[in-house]
C-alpha cells in the first residue's frame, strides 16, 4: 500500500502513469477489500500531491507550468483548456477531468488560489469514484482470469492492457496538443 500512496502522490505532481495501474494490479491479485483500500489510499495521497502542486503553482506558477509542459501527454493547449474549465466550473471540473483523461495535476495547478481544505476535499471526491471503479472492475476480473490463465499469463494480459491503453492515450493527447 506504500507503493500505491507514493505512486498516487507522484502522479498528482509530476509522474505520468495513473494510480489506476497499481490499484488494478492489487484488485487482480488480492481481491476487492485490498483494492478498495488501495483506492482510498490513492485518493488521499493524490489529494496530498494536489496540495503540493497547488502551493507550488501559487508560489511559482511559471515554473510549475514549465514542469507541466515537460510531462508526457500534457501540452499547452490541454493546460489552457483544463484551466479554463476549472475557472468556469471550479472543483466540479476535476470530476469530469478524472473521467475524460485530463491529468489531475493540471487542475491542481489551476487551483492555486482555491482554499486548500476545499480543494483537498474536492480532490478526494473527484478521484475516489474512478479509483473505486477500477478497484471493483479489476477485483471482479481477477478470479475469472486466474481460473482461465496462469499467473504469468494474467500478468502478461495486465501489461498488455496498460501498454495498449497508454499507447492510445498518448496518441490522443498528442493530437490534442
Amino acid at each position: 500500500m506504500i507503493l500505491v500512496a507514493f505512486w498516487a502522490l507522484a502522479e498528482a505532481t509530476v509522474f505520468f502513469i495513473v494510480a489506476d495501474v497499481p490499484i488494478s494490479a492489487i484488485g487482480l491479485r488480492c481481491g476487492t477489500r485490498a483494492a478498495i483500500k488501495a483506492a482510498a489510499i490513492a485518493a488521499l495521497a493524490a489529494a496530498c500531491g494536489g496540495l503540493i502542486v497547488q502551493y507550488w503553482a501559487a508560489a511559482s506558477p511559471d515554473q510549475y507550468r514549465t514542469v507541466l509542459t515537460q510531462i508526457p501527454g500534457i501540452g499547452t493547449r490541454l493546460i489552457e483548456s483544463a484551466s479554463a474549465d476549472f475557472a468556469r466550473e471550479g472543483t466540479w471540473a476535476m470530476l469530469e477531468g478524472s473521467l475524460s483523461g485530463t491529468p489531475y495535476k493540471i487542475y491542481a495547478y489551476a487551483a492555486a488560489n482555491t482554499p486548500a481544505l476545499a480543494f483537498f476535499a474536492a480532490s478526494i471526491a473527484a478521484r475516489l469514484p474512478r479509483f473505486l471503479a477500477v478497484a471493483w472492475l479489476s477485483s471482479s476480473l481477477g478470479p475469472v482470469l486466474r481460473r482461465r490463465f496462469s499467473q504469468v499469463q494474467v500478468a502478461a494480459l495486465f501489461l498488455l492492457f496498460w501498454s495498449l491503453f497508454y499507447t492510445a492515450y498518448f496518441r490522443i493527447m498528442a493530437a490534442f496538443g
